[in-house]
């Protein structure tokens, strides 16, 4: 699917909504191209940052059923 142009609308179009796909499998490519733009020193920062977040989750739903 061509990339859609953007309107001046505040609500989006449905075509503007759906991610830019390829192949049978649908696999989202905006992800990839948006990571690609970071250096790789900024993606790493990126994974620990997600690393540090699902850590502080865990131990907060720890946290939470040992208190029930």
């Amino acid at each position: 699917m061509p990339p859609a142009t953007l309107s001046t609308d505040p609500f989006p179009r449905e075509d503007e909504l759906c991610p830019d796909v390829i192949g049978d499998d649908q696999i989202d490519l905006s992800l990839i191209r948006e990571n690609l733009k970071l250096s790789p020193w900024e993606r790493l920062l990126a994974n620990d940052d997600t690393v540090n977040f699902c850590d502080m989750a865990r131990a907060a739903m720890k946290q939470a059923h040992a208190a029930s």
